[in-house]
Parts: C-alpha cells; sequence; structure tokens
C-alpha cells in the first residue's frame, strides 16, 4: 500500500469516510453543503464537484479523457479515505446535461440523470465493492432545494 494511503487511515473511533460527487452549478452549491451538513449529518467529506456531478463517469463513450480522469480521482479518493459511504447527487435543470444533449430531449433529462446515477452505483459498485452507495435528486424552486432519495 502506498504510504499515502496509509498514512490518511482513520483513527480508531474516528467517523466513518464519505465520498461525494455533486454537480458544481454554483446555483446549487450552497444547498448541496447544507443538505450534507445538515440532512446527512455530515462533518466531513471527500468530494468531486464538476459539471453534471456523477455523470462524469457515464462518459467513456463521448468524453473518454473526462471519464478517464473521473474514475482515476475516483480510485485515489477511494484509497485515500476508504469510504464506507458513498452519495451521489443529480439536479433538475443541470446546465451540463442540456449543454451537451447527451441525446434526450429536456422533456426527459431527470430520466437520463437517473439512468446515469444508478450506472455509476454499478459501476462503482463493481470497481470498488459493494459499500453503501446513496443516490439523490435534488430540485430548486423558490429560492429552496428538495432533495429526494433514489
Amino acid at each position: 500500500m502506498p504510504e499515502i494511503y496509509r498514512q490518511a487511515a482513520a483513527a480508531p473511533g474516528e467517523e466513518p469516510a464519505v465520498l461525494v460527487i455533486h454537480c458544481s452549478d454554483p446555483r446549487y452549491q450552497p444547498h448541496f453543503q447544507d443538505f450534507l451538513r445538515r440532512g446527512l449529518g455530515l462533518e466531513r467529506y471527500a468530494l468531486i464537484a464538476v459539471p453534471g456531478g456523477p455523470q462524469l463517469l457515464t462518459l467513456s463513450e463521448y468524453l473518454p479523457k473526462f471519464a478517464w480522469a473521473g474514475w482515476r480521482w475516483m480510485k485515489f479518493l477511494v484509497g485515500l479515505t476508504r469510504p464506507s459511504r458513498i452519495i451521489l447527487i443529480a439536479h433538475d435543470d443541470c446546465r451540463w446535461y442540456l449543454h451537451l444533449g447527451f441525446g434526450s430531449p429536456p422533456g426527459r433529462l431527470r430520466e437520463r440523470q437517473v439512468a446515469d446515477l444508478q450506472r455509476v452505483r454499478a459501476d462503482l459498485a463493481e470497481r470498488f465493492g459493494s459499500g453503501r452507495i446513496e443516490l439523490y435528486y435534488a430540485r430548486l424552486a423558490d429560492g429552496q432545494v428538495s432533495f429526494e432519495p433514489l
């Protein structure tokens, strides 16, 4: 095991490690942080925040260099933190999905995002084991965000 991983191991009695992937859309940042801290009770977590969030890990066919980088980051963070819990969050009106299209009409965007979340969950379980992988879908309305567990 590389030295960097040994140094990062959790001390006995320390809270379990959590890894979060969500979109970097600035409209959602304060809501994501609030949900993770207050809604899920997380004090600390490793974070990957990029346009489209977890969808980054599905891009092998469309943008293989992006997917390669995403999986390298995942491998590093999983090795570093040994998470017992991975949280994936997608959100309504994701401009990354709308910008690239991905073959889905805007009216079916949520379906595509949910399918991508499920695909990422299956791929994570296959690559890193069957730890707890949670999926959420966020919707923003009138300055408030609701988080739907999937």
